[in-house]
């Protein structure tokens, strides 16, 4: 029994740090633009899809494949930031949910026509075995973790350290007063974007060769997960997500484990509720960004 526990907090703490990679982008970009972008997840996709692609077509390895697919997920943020989310600084909260949206659903169909509406075989990855005791797990899912963890620790450190990590702050905190004082509020929301972006891609790159199986619709549900997890962090804080990010896949983890796997996808939105009803700023902070 010990040993079953120990396996499902360790699965859960991986799955949760996939969550928290994606969301930590999400929570960004909500800081600077109060929008939450229901797109998130399809950067995701395209990040797994584009490694898929390079790999497949160009017959590249998959360290090529991580380079490649962020950058060509980079790409398209930049034409998007440019084009869309910039356009939603100072709008009501009801135009970034409806362009977010038109987003999502935009760039899901463009996946399905482009590659086809059925499953691709993800192949690829580092999927040597690491034993640990009678424990075993593949180097993939070691590597996801350790990413994780270093992502957020180059975020704390852009936040706190950084000219770019400043303006996001003072952006977050009040964007009329920036503008005034000459902060180009336009170039940090584009630059907080791209960087929430590659992070989601990256995501979708390390855990492609996890999920095995890749389709155009993959975006939706991680989406989902994420608005629970950023809800659990609070809203607009990156260090809550970490946190907030491993607890839903430990919780999600042990109720597959002991009470059935079909139970599993509902711990997000029993979580997502209940934080809205008791806790709404967070768990880890009452009202503060980052």
């Amino acid at each position: 029994m010990s040993s079953f526990l120990f396996e499902q907090i360790v699965n859960g703490i991986i799955t949760g740090s996939v969550y928290a990679l994606v969301a930590a982008g999400m929570t960004m970009i909500f800081g600077v633009l109060r929008a939450i972008n229901f797109a998130h997840g399809e950067y995701y996709m395209l990040g797994t899809f584009a490694a898929w692609w390079v790999m497949s077509k160009l017959m590249a390895d998959y360290s090529l494949a991580i380079v490649g697919g962020v950058a060509i997920v980079s790409v398209i943020a930049v034409l998007i930031g440019r084009s869309v989310m910039q356009r939603l600084i100072g709008q009501p909260f009801q135009a970034g949910v409806l362009a977010t949206l038109g987003l999502s659903l935009i760039l899901q169909n463009v996946v399905i026509l482009a590659f086809g509406g059925g499953y691709k075989v993800f192949s690829g990855g580092w999927l040597e075995p690491i034993e640990m005791g009678d424990f075993g797990m593949s180097q993939q899912r070691v590597i996801l973790v350790v990413v994780t963890l270093a992502v957020f620790a180059g975020l704390e450190w852009m936040v706190r350290c950084t000219r770019l990590g400043r303006s996001i702050r003072a952006v977050s905190q009040n964007i009329e007063c920036c503008q005034v004082n000459g902060i180009d509020v336009e170039q940090v929301v584009r630059r907080t974007f791209l960087i929430g972006v590659a992070i989601a891609a990256l995501s979708g790159i390390l855990t492609g060769p996890i999920n095995v199986s890749i389709y155009g619709g993959m975006g939706e549900s991680i989406t989902l997960k994420t608005f629970a997890v950023i809800v659990m962090g609070g809203m607009g804080n990156v260090r809550g997500t970490l946190i907030a990010g491993c607890l839903l896949g430990v919780i999600e983890s042990l109720v597959a484990g002991f009470i059935g796997l079909q139970y599993r996808d509902s711990v997000g939105f029993i979580v997502l509720l209940l934080m809205l009803m008791f806790r709404p700023h967070g768990l880890f902070s009452s009202k503060a960004r980052f």
